[in-house]
């Protein structure tokens, strides 16, 4: 709510800078720069941006890894400018998501009852894990967009803004080996390498499922660099472009324990052992429009 708060103002205080920057530095009249562009009110354009991406899980486990992925955000957008220097742009897109996270060894144990209604202690021991997420949304970043000539054809760009996010594609595919034993304090005696008991040895466990992701993510998006124009109303421009979720994006239910496996064939991601999930991209977009005077 915090992060939502301050992005909020940032916005309100960047559209009162816009209009200072219009009414006040660069006051109405004459100017060469304009000769070529810049006046144009209203845009199209489509924008593919190359990027690097990941997402963060807190409080899961230190010795996990995390390696973030590479994806290709393809978006288009239209925007408005009622001025010169600064104007409004909505836009649509699909913004990709990933991550491989690895785990050389898991282990833990709790009490149990069996089919014939005998207490035990199961004891798991796991290795070689890897889950690998992947999250796509549907993007509809709406931002504050600001243009500052720098001759007849060349200018730079800042836009800076809020975006909402609906996952579309939310799925992760899970391996490792485990091996469960079952403690019979009572006897006493550990049960191991009976499977048929559920107490398998080294067991090659792979599962595909959906990950529990909240069905709406705002967040940050900012861009800058310069822009181009090709003749009077098409424009090329070349940026850099950064996208943070500015809330847990997570819908999992913190019950208490988190138990990456309990029995053969199960593996739950590690995710719903977080305390708290974001994404994050950063990336070179590429992007052309089409202005109308």
């Amino acid at each position: 709510m915090k992060a939502k708060r301050t992005c909020l103002k940032f916005f309100i205080l960047s559209v009162l800078m816009a209009v200072m920057l219009n009414n006040v530095v660069f006051p109405q009249g004459t100017d060469s720069r304009l000769r070529y562009g810049n006046n144009e009110q209203f845009g199209f354009g489509i924008v593919l941006t190359p990027q690097l991406t990941s997402i963060n899980m807190d409080g899961f486990s230190n010795s996990a890894t995390a390696t973030g992925g590479t994806g290709i955000n393809i978006s288009f957008d239209a925007s408005f400018y009622f001025s010169t220097y600064a104007g409004i742009s909505i836009g649509a897109g699909l913004s990709p998501y990933s991550s491989e996270i690895t785990l050389s060894s898991y282990s833990t144990q709790f009490s149990d009852v069996d089919s014939e209604s005998e207490s035990f202690e199961m004891q798991i021991e796991g290795r070689s894990i890897t889950e690998n997420q992947k999250i796509s949304m549907l993007s509809i970043p709406i931002t504050l967009a600001l243009r500052v000539p720098a001759g007849s054809k060349l200018g730079f760009y800042v836009n800076a803004g809020i975006s909402a996010g609906i996952p579309v594609v939310k799925t992760y595919d899970g391996s490792g080996i485990f091996s469960y034993d079952g403690y019979y304090a009572a006897y006493p005696v550990t049960l191991e390498n009976i499977p048929q008991y559920g107490f398998p040895s080294d067991l090659r466990t792979e599962v595909s499922d959906q990950l529990e992701i909240k069905s709406f993510v705002a967040s940050l998006t900012a861009s800058g660099g310069f822009y181009f124009y090709l003749n009077k109303s098409i424009q090329l421009a070349l940026g850099a472009n950064y996208t943070r979720a500015l809330s847990d994006i997570s819908n999992y239910q913190n019950t208490g324990t988190f138990y990456l496996t309990t029995q053969a064939e199960e593996l739950n991601s590690m995710m719903e052992g977080s305390t708290k999930t974001g994404v994050q991209a950063i990336g070179i977009s590429l992007g052309f429009r089409y202005f109308i005077k």
